[in-house]
């Protein structure tokens, strides 16, 4: 049990002078994370690019995996802090070490020592002294084995000028930038698994996001919100906070499909549920729309029909999986929670509109010159202003709303 944290953010030697930006950026977050799960008062202390937590009682299991889903975090090491004296500084040191790993007494496990110090009245290089600790706990412990390139385990050394931490965990973090530092977005949700990985991808870029979801009601049914509240909720751990938007998407389908040519349904559909999603982050000032396209998988996803998309929208429309194979998709959605969620059978409007013979390589006169009407106009603004609206929380807690909104 540990009541000292070490946590790395990532990236910060890219950002110069807004380095105390994204650093301030981190910590709200990271302060957010830890109110919510640990019920003691915390302190923090800055150490270069690296934040040191103290609390009168140990921090849990579950804070370490919710500081994983944090963007912008590099590692978060739960350590032991001692205090450096004189004389007998290194040897203090070395001891500490021993105890902090003697559960290598019972345990065979591979390990390195990796060692840095801003002191330079040690004359011993952090080389050095890694290769003395390695020595003491070979000694010590010798069912254990050096191994420089994968180790089981890492003894983390900081020797600092008053404090040494050490750790013998050193967890991985989600890496990138702080949540919300490069811009806002809406994120068009689907159901299936390529649009949560595209929202993860840029989480991890420090896109603060909303979600949205086109309910086509009454041709799918309500398990679809059921499977799309569960997505919202697991992606909104990796948030702060998050909006989910339903937006009823049934009679502007319907109209789509009365009036247009059967084989270009499915890009007018994609085409106004961009509009609506436009008009969305209109009302929640955001900067951008995420989708989870991969060229060439669907007919809609050709290079021309994302041309066309593209051209619809007053706002860039980013694909962070454009070049993904599908298996890539798949693996990176079980990592992330959200394969689990999305290979559950649910209704598909899309589907049950779509033609057998869509198009691929769109006429761009008929595209341009197809009129909407003044009856679909009015339901693109009724759909917009009878959306659903839930807020969720750092914990994927979710909570029906009355208003628009994208901040607490």
């Amino acid at each position: 049990m540990y009541n000292n944290l070490v946590i790395s953010v990532d990236e910060l030697w890219l950002k110069g002078r807004n380095q105390h930006l994204y650093l301030k950026t981190a910590i709200n977050h990271i302060n957010s994370i830890l109110k919510k799960y640990h019920p003691s008062k915390f302190t923090l202390k800055i150490l270069s690019q690296r934040i040191l937590y103290t609390s009168s009682t140990p921090f849990s299991e579950d804070i370490f995996q919710a500081l994983k889903k944090v963007p912008g975090l590099s590692s978060i090491s739960p350590c032991k802090i001692i205090q450096r004296s004189e004389g007998q500084d290194l040897e203090n040191i070395y001891n500490e070490i021993l105890k902090e790993v003697d559960f290598l007494q019972t345990t065979s496990k591979t390990f390195r020592a990796t060692v840095k110090k801003n002191d330079k009245s040690i004359l011993l290089t952090s080389t050095e002294i890694s290769r003395e600790i390695g020595h003491r706990v070979l000694t010590t412990y010798p069912l254990s084995k050096v191994d420089i390139k994968n180790p089981e385990l890492i003894i983390d050394v900081r020797i600092m000028d008053n404090v040494v931490s050490i750790s013998s965990r050193v967890i991985k973090g989600l890496g990138g930038l702080p949540w919300g530092t490069t811009g806002s977005a809406v994120t068009m949700l689907s159901g299936g698994f390529d649009s949560p990985v595209a929202s993860y991808m840029l989480m991890k870029r420090g896109i603060k996001q909303s979600f949205v979801f086109f309910y086509a009601y009454p041709f799918v049914g309500q398990e679809v919100l059921e499977k799309i509240k569960a997505l919202a909720t697991t992606l909104g751990k990796y948030q702060k906070q998050s909006h989910l938007y339903i937006v009823p998407f049934g009679n502007i389908q319907n109209l789509i499909a009365k009036n247009c040519k059967e084989e270009y349904r499915t890009m007018f559909f994609r085409r106004f549920m961009i509009e609506v999603t436009n008009l969305l982050c209109d009302r929640i000032n955001a900067d951008t729309i995420i989708t989870g396209d991969s060229v060439g998988q669907v007919s809609s996803q050709t290079v021309g029909n994302l041309f066309l998309i593209d051209k619809s929208s007053r706002r860039l429309i980013m694909r962070p999986l454009i070049a993904f194979n599908k298996q890539e998709v798949l693996d990176l959605g079980k990592k992330i929670g959200t394969y689990a969620i999305s290979i559950l059978p649910h209704d598909d409007a899309c589907s049950l509109f779509s033609s057998k013979n869509p198009i691929i390589k769109p006429n761009n006169e008929y595209w341009n010159n197809w009129e909407s009407g003044p009856e679909l106009i009015h339901e693109i603004n009724s759909a917009i202003n009878n959306a659903e609206i839930y807020s969720i929380n750092l914990k994927g807690e979710l909570y029906k709303k009355d208003h628009f909104s994208f901040d607490t």
